[in-house]
């Protein structure tokens, strides 16, 4: 599989976790989803094999280390109103994250 496929797949399954966390307010199973998040980083995926638009790149990076400040917050409070912020601020960065390519 291509590294960008598998980076697809982890984000998909990141957000399919971290949908029914946040409606339910689970913060602790959000951590599921955050590992699947991060996996194609840790594991290189990430890496460009092209040439990248380095605006969106840096909005991605910026808005994904808000969203996770906001998930460090629900964690520690555990309020469902937080968790909905990270979602949102999350989706944003996945957003940034695929016009990076573009």
């Amino acid at each position: 599989m291509r590294k960008q496929v598998l980076t697809m797949l982890c984000v998909a399954l990141a957000g399919l976790i971290f949908i029914p966390t946040v409606f339910f307010n689970q913060p602790l199973f959000a951590l599921i989803g955050a590992f699947f998040d991060w996996l194609p980083l840790l594991t290189g995926w990430m890496k460009a094999g092209r040439e990248i638009n380095r605006t969106f790149l840096r909005l991605h990076v910026a808005v994904t280390l808000i969203a996770y400040a906001i998930f460090v917050g629900w964690l520690v409070t555990g309020t469902a109103t937080v968790g909905f912020a990270f979602l949102e601020v999350w989706w944003v960065a996945v957003i940034f994250g695929v016009l990076m390519g573009y």
